[in-house]
């Protein structure tokens, strides 16, 4: 089975599920939970947000990545870098997705002869400063949902009775919680057990492009 024959894509089951993969809030930066009672850390769970979905890109083999070194301006020594390299056809992903975003992204660095790396994605993703940078991609993921009608939009007074900006409706947690988690374990394991270099050097450029967009 494709990851894009899912109802949901790995970047949406994780936000959906957020407690299996997400440790929970410690400090102030936490997001609650849209399918149950909690709250997770923010950062962490935007960072699995777009790994998973840079990830599920490159097991449809519409993106490559590749550790690579890069020298510094007036520098002896060189910094490492986690490169992306669109490839082949777009996947089939269902909508507005943070899949479908990344992959735009990395095509446009390209056109705007910019580095491609993982933190100028991300930079790029986010758009603009904002005080909690993760939030930006919490919520690319969270439209996507609520533009497939799988979220409700919380606007105007009731917004004050919700710790969250959308409702699952019962039958999208069904189907979250109904959907085989095993292809998404698969593809994230296969990254932080066989590649955990890799792993962490993503998690490390995606931190530091939160603090470049941090005001």
């Amino acid at each position: 089975m494709n990851l894009t024959d899912l109802s949901f894509t790995p970047s949406e089951y994780i936000l959906l599920n957020a407690d299996r993969y997400v440790p929970a809030a410690k400090g102030k930066e936490g997001h609650h939970l849209l399918c149950s009672e909690g709250v997770v850390d923010g950062p962490y769970l935007a960072s699995m947000l777009i790994t998973s979905a840079i990830l599920a890109n490159q097991a449809e083999k519409a993106l490559e990545i590749e550790a690579g070194q890069n020298k510094r301006l007036f520098r002896a020594d060189t910094v490492n870098h986690i490169y992306l390299k669109a490839v082949g056809q777009p996947p089939n992903w269902n909508g507005y997705t943070l899949e479908n975003t990344i992959l735009f992204i990395v095509g446009q660095l390209v056109s705007m002869q910019d580095v491609n790396t993982v933190r100028n994605m991300v930079y790029e993703l986010v758009r603009e400063d904002r005080h909690e940078p993760w939030q930006k991609v919490v919520e690319i993921v969270e439209w996507g949902l609520a533009s497939s009608n799988w979220l409700i939009p919380v606007e105007g007074e009731a917004a004050a009775a919700f710790s969250t900006p959308f409702i699952c409706p019962a039958k999208v947690r069904d189907l979250a919680i109904a959907q085989p988690e095993e292809p998404l374990k698969d593809l994230l394991n296969s990254c932080k057990n066989d590649r955990p270099d890799l792993w962490k050097a993503m998690f490390s450029e995606i931190d530091l492009a939160f603090r470049d967009r941090h005001k």
